[in-house]
């Protein structure tokens, strides 16, 4: 489905785009309204699920627990570019909707739990989940480092996209 590939695409280009903008030290900043995490470790987290849904892609089975949790990207801008750049080029090679195994970890369960997905299912859910840390980040920034511009759609969901342009034409009409 290039539906998919090209929104996932999109999404990395617009992270990509804000690395752009942004210097080592403000990535690496620890941020009292992240918790004390830094735009670095949500960009890692970011590029890293789509790193385990390639790797499923192949396998046949994922585990988004069993992240590499890397260091280099959560410092380094410049890798971390390299990946995003990567994954954009790997994310191509999804042509077709074949079944996954998705494994998880969960509160009082002694094993990980097995749940039948497929892949289109598997890259919306990154999707969606890089939208919500693309808004987590922008909110970060613009209280942490209001000199960062963001364009109006950075970390809004695709559908509130939809929604907001039905309006204004309604509007307009």
């Amino acid at each position: 489905m290039s539906h998919l590939v090209e929104s996932a695409t999109n999404t990395l280009e617009q992270l990509s785009h804000f690395l752009h903008q942004i210097n080592e030290q403000q990535y690496c900043t620890s941020l009292p309204i992240f918790s004390e995490s830094t735009v670095g470790m949500h960009v890692r987290h970011i590029i890293e699920f789509y790193q385990c849904l390639l790797k499923g892609v192949q396998q046949g089975e994922m585990d988004y627990d069993a992240r590499e949790r890397s260091l280099l990207q959560e410092t380094n801008i410049a890798y971390a570019l390299e990946c995003i750049q990567n994954l954009c080029i790997d994310l191509s090679s999804i042509q077709s909707n074949k079944p996954i195994l998705l494994m998880s970890t969960q509160k009082n369960a002694n094993q990980k739990l097995t749940i039948e997905s497929n892949i289109f299912r598997e890259l919306l859910y990154v999707i969606e989940h890089t939208i919500h840390h693309l808004a987590i980040i922008k909110m970060g920034c613009m209280s942490a480092f209001p000199n960062i511009q963001f364009h109006k759609d950075f970390g809004v969901a695709y559908s509130t996209l939809k929604f907001r342009e039905s309006v204004h034409s309604n509007l307009s009409s």
